[in-house]
């Protein structure tokens, strides 16, 4: 198959603008043919990261070979938010895994799409993942949204790829991180070490997560986050990455791995939390995207699935905590052992106030110093302390000089007296 380049696709990347032209493919179908060598231009076979020119002609020697079906419909209860012509956006569970891999044949979110909806879903990305457009964790529960037709499919892979389609979660970090609200950026791939982990690695894709601290905790923090981009495990990776892992991670030493750094006051807290806590706290609590067929902006919310509420009621009345405070000189200064407490606090908490947390407001930044500035302020605060220890030293030496009957006219400084004139000897 020949493809011409038109004057809309140049400079493009050339797996995107063959998912531009080519019919029922993916992205990732096109980079498989690229890595085989079946994407040629000007007879050459084409780089992953080759950007076409207006004029050019790109030959696909061999057509993207979809991979069987195995894949059987099982009525499994679907949590459905939302649903028109063109998508579903549903709560997926914990512990329910998305789509068949890794030896999970059955069981899958994506059978049960199959079973509800049937023929229509899309299938942009195969029949083993019919309609599914973005994942989650099998033991991260939150919003997904699925597209019903191959249009809305790319429509909403676009909004994913443009950054567009915004994933906001909810998850408790061990401690308290260092800034209260930031961004992670550090590139993430598969764990040299272990091929069942994913970990930070130089060179890999490039990642970055947005946070904002929400509730705070002698022990924990609860974290607000945004994705800019969609790598396996980011948000566990970035925060055992940053020292904080996810409390209950069973991967990323959220578990007992993480009971070392907890006061010992407060072990037993922290014991307790872990088995209130199925896994990795940690939920996908809102999702907004640009509808692909209207074009207008929808949001959708979830409450916290009911373990995750019920470790942060336990937090709050075992071991509140105020905001940690920053000094120039020791940093954040968390885990106090002088916990609050609040007098008559009651054992019913608010439901609504665990379910939904306010917008994300970013609180303004002290603009901080640098290490020069501290040290010229620390060397003229030392200077002014000098300065003030001689005025007093100079003082008390003319009291005792005026008791001795030396008048003030007369008093020399001990150590500036004058140097004698040898003439006068």
């Amino acid at each position: 198959m020949n493809y011409l380049v038109d004057e809309k696709h140049n400079g493009e990347r050339i797996d995107k603008f063959l998912v531009g032209v080519m019919e029922n493919v993916s992205r990732t179908d096109v980079q498989k043919l690229i890595a085989a060598g079946e994407v040629k231009v000007g007879g050459a076979a084409a780089a992953k990261n080759f950007r076409v020119e207006t004029g050019m002609v790109v030959v696909v020697d061999k057509l993207v070979e979809k991979e069987s079906s195995t894949l059987e419909p099982e009525d499994i209860p679907l949590d459905i938010v939302y649903e028109d012509e063109d998508i579903v956006v549903l709560n997926k569970p914990r512990n329910l895994v998305v789509h068949p891999g890794n030896g999970v044949r059955t069981g899958t979110l994506a059978a049960g799409l199959l079973h509800h909806f049937k023929d229509n879903l899309s299938a942009v990305n195969g029949p083993l993942r019919p309609g599914i457009v973005h994942r989650l964790d099998k033991d991260t529960p939150g919003l997904m949204v699925v597209a019903k037709n191959d249009a809305a499919h790319r429509h909403l892979a676009h909004q994913l790829e443009t950054r567009t389609l915004h994933r906001t979660y909810n998850a408790l970090v061990w401690g308290c991180p260092r800034d209260l609200e930031g961004c992670i950026d550090a590139p993430i791939a598969r764990n040299p070490k272990n091929r069942l982990k994913m970990a930070v690695v130089k060179g890999g894709k490039e990642s970055r997560t947005h946070y904002v601290a929400k509730q705070f905790f002698a022990i924990a923090t609860l974290l607000e986050l945004q994705l800019e981009s969609g790598r396996t495990h980011q948000i566990r990776v970035h925060s055992r990455y940053t020292g904080h892992p996810v409390v209950g991670d069973p991967l990323y030493d959220g578990r007992e791995e993480s009971l070392n750094r907890v006061p010992p006051l407060m072990k037993d807290v922290a014991a307790k939390v872990l088995e209130m806590a199925p896994a990795q706290l940690l939920q996908a609590v809102k999702i907004e995207l640009i509808h692909p067929r209207t074009g207008k902006k929808m949001k959708f919310k979830v409450p916290m699935e009911e373990p995750f509420a019920k470790v942060l009621k336990f937090l709050k009345k075992e071991c509140p905590a105020d905001a940690p405070v920053f000094d120039e000189e020791e940093g954040f200064r968390d885990f106090d052992a002088d916990i609050r407490f609040d007098e008559g606090f009651e054992d019913e908490v608010d439901n609504e106030s665990l379910d939904q947390f306010q917008e994300c407001v970013f609180p303004e930044l002290k603009e901080r110093k640098t290490r020069a500035q501290r040290h010229a302020e620390k060397q003229a605060t030392a200077a002014q302390r000098r300065a003030k220890a001689a005025e007093r030293k100079l003082i008390k030496q003319m009291k005792a000089a005026r008791k001795k009957g030396v008048a003030v006219e007369d008093f020399v400084e001990p150590g500036y007296e004058p140097t004698i004139d040898p003439d006068l000897l």
